[in-house]
């Protein structure tokens, strides 16, 4: 999990360069502040989804896992508050893998929360078991979706 501040993106687009297209595509985002959830095509490699989002009702926020795909969250505006875990530390096993929609979900309780606020951003890997929307109130995010792989191939 990588969680900082949007301003601190080269910092991140050295490492991955895959991230810069993303990062473009999250600039662009920033105009989405009254849309209904929305999925764009980014590319063969990656997606998003932006818009508002609405917090979760407390028992429906589980941790949550991704194979195919790497999360890029990011903040429009509000905040969302997401638990944490590491899918190492998790003790319990996953309900069925979906792999139409690449998600899991677990019963474990996150180690801690994450609050991330406007303009921050976090990346979540297949070893990251998040739950987001945890939050009390709806946030506008753009939500990334990265081909795992490409993080690989760095």
């Amino acid at each position: 999990m990588i969680v900082d501040d949007f301003r601190n993106k080269a910092l991140f687009i050295n490492k991955f360069s895959i991230l810069e297209k993303a990062f473009d595509f999250v600039l662009k985002s920033c105009g989405f502040t009254h849309a209904e959830e929305k999925r764009y095509e980014i590319d063969d490699n990656m997606y998003a989804v932006a818009g508002i989002s609405l917090p979760k009702k407390s028992n429906e926020q589980k941790l949550e896992i991704h194979k195919k795909y790497v999360d890029l969250q990011y903040i429009i505006k509000g905040e969302d508050i997401i638990g944490w875990k590491s899918l190492y530390n998790c003790s319990d096993a996953p309900v069925e893998y979906n792999k139409e929609k690449d998600i899991a979900f677990l019963n474990d309780t996150p180690d801690f929360n994450i609050i991330l606020n406007e303009g921050c951003f976090a990346l979540f890997f297949p070893e990251d078991a998040h739950a987001p929307l945890c939050g009390n109130e709806s946030v506008v995010k753009c939500v990334v979706k990265i081909k795992t792989e490409l993080f690989l191939n760095e």
